[in-house]
């Protein structure tokens, strides 16, 4: 601990040196070091750090410093006679900034949650109050969780509850951790009835999450959502008042002169997929990784972003990706072999869609289908349909994904509008084929071992009438396409 004599210039060339310093004090938000707000002041030989803004006024009295890092710096604080503690002054514009603000607000988050269930439920004891990562039981540091208990022995019951903090990007993702906290309490506490599950989201952050919560099987789980202001006040949400599902679907394009479009392709090498999109370009892919495309008489080239090129040089390219992006390539750590794998296996099941499932038509299959949603664009990665005419949504992942039953979900609830809407025939999807209107089935693929461990807890808590089944592939999927198991709904392997 350094002693009292440097403290105050070490602080303050901290303070000058960061870009934008603020001050952690356990269980509060990041108060902010900037123009006159703040202080260092030296009386009756101790030094005392002094910080407010609109809403907050800190003072600490400074005895030491405990360690000094590029981003932050922990004091050692008294606020009491002979009682210690400590506190930061950090630099958030720094690398480890971002997640020590993070981390600050979530720990802040945390106790005020507290308040606000022993505000609403007096009558219940609030334990496990937490927003630690638990990897074990898949439960994510990014919200709080708690458990509500009430009564003792067998006439006792649980509440699960978690919350996402003020500053969550996607909300929605709440959903799946909750039942996952519900279900691993309901191992826990084995002699106790937990059957309800509430849901906490910042006000106007509530209508995607609302939209999932409102597909969970009340006969299954009785769940609740409220929506919290920045004063910690709540409202109960209803799910049938979530607002309408806003999104919409791009017309399926064909060009009506092909000929006068068209642009002569080079000779390129075996492998290369020509894969019309539903702009009516033509898009270039080895085993699902474009490199090219040809739209309105011009070629375009490139990895990510494309430019105009010429035909040399796009067949240029076509080998090389062709020469590396092969299932019995040496070098397997290559860039072009390891991008983009789920674009591979994508590439596998629009190939060979009825090894995955017997009954889904050869083609149309329409890949990477884009759904708009106000601004945020979401892509379907395959969308194709059975020999009865029933819309199925493919989705695809490579590795372990604890989101995917939402994420087809997330599809599934917009096909649905566009289907009841008659959407696909207006714009031109699947011609010729009659479209049913039965909701859309959701196959979920991935390697059979990269299915996530929660994935039948999430499922089996979803409305039993969606359609839900996961086809899980081999290990060589990249060389051959096999099925190892094809599960209905929540059956386990």
């Amino acid at each position: 601990m350094q002693p009292d004599s440097g403290l105050r210039s070490v602080v303050e060339r901290f303070i000058a040196a960061a870009a934008q310093p603020a001050v952690l004090d356990p269980g509060e938000e990041p108060l902010p070091l900037v123009g006159q707000n703040w202080s260092i002041t030296e009386w009756n030989g101790r030094l005392t750090l002094q910080a407010w803004d609109s809403e907050r006024n800190l003072v600490r009295k400074i005895v030491g410093i405990k360690s000094q890092h590029r981003d932050r710096i922990t004091l050692v604080t008294e606020r009491f006679p002979k009682r210690v503690g400590e506190l930061q002054i950090a630099d958030l514009d720094a690398a480890g900034g971002v997640e020590l603000r993070r981390k600050s607000s979530r720990i802040a988050f945390r106790d005020r949650f507290r308040l606000i269930l022993a505000r609403e439920f007096p009558d219940w004891r609030t334990e496990d109050v937490s927003s630690d990562a638990n990897l074990e039981q898949s439960l994510s540091p990014s919200y709080v969780r708690a458990y509500l208990r009430r009564g003792s022995g067998t006439g006792s019951f649980g509440i699960a509850v978690i919350a996402a903090p003020p500053d969550t990007h996607d909300c929605s993702a709440i959903v799946p951790f909750g039942l996952i906290w519900l279900d691993y309490l309901r191992r826990r506490e084995k002699g106790m009835s937990v059957n309800r599950l509430l849901l906490y989201v910042p006000i106007h952050q509530e209508q995607a999450t609302a939209f999932r919560a409102s597909l969970i099987d009340p006969a299954a789980v009785t769940c609740q959502m409220f929506a919290y202001d920045e004063r910690d006040c709540t409202g109960a949400i209803d799910f049938a008042d979530a607002g309408n599902l806003e999104s919409n679907l791009p017309p399926c394009h064909r060009p009506l002169q092909p000929n006068l479009q068209a642009v002569e392709l080079p000779d390129l090498p075996f492998g290369v997929d020509q894969v019309e999109q539903s702009d009516g370009s033509i898009s270039l892919r080895v085993h699902g990784l474009e490199f090219g495309r040809s739209a309105g008489g011009r070629l375009f080239c490139g990895i990510g972003k494309k430019r105009p090129c010429s035909a040399a040089t796009l067949a240029a390219m076509a080998n090389e990706i062709a020469r590396l992006r092969k299932d019995d390539a040496e070098d397997r750590q290559h860039p072009l072999y390891s991008q983009y794998p789920e674009g591979w296996l994508e590439a596998q099941v629009q190939a060979n869609p009825r090894i995955i499932d017997a009954s889904l038509r050869p083609g149309p299959i329409y890949g990477q289908v884009p759904i708009f949603s106000g601004a945020e664009r979401g892509i379907i990665d395959l969308l194709g349909i059975d020999d009865t005419g029933r819309l199925t949504v493919i989705e695809i992942k490579t590795t372990m994904d604890l989101q995917l039953p939402f994420q087809a979900l997330d599809y599934w609830l917009r096909l649905r509008k566009h289907l009841a809407a008659g959407d696909f025939e207006r714009l031109g999807y699947f011609p010729g084929v009659t479209i049913r209107r039965d909701a859309p089935r959701i196959l979920l693929v991935a390697p059979s071992l990269e299915f996530h461990s929660t994935t039948e807890t999430i499922i089996g808590a979803i409305v039993p009438h969606i359609d839900f089944t996961r086809v899980g592939v081999g290990a060589n999927w990249r060389s051959e396409l096999r099925v190892m198991f094809r599960l209905r709904g929540a059956e386990r392997p």
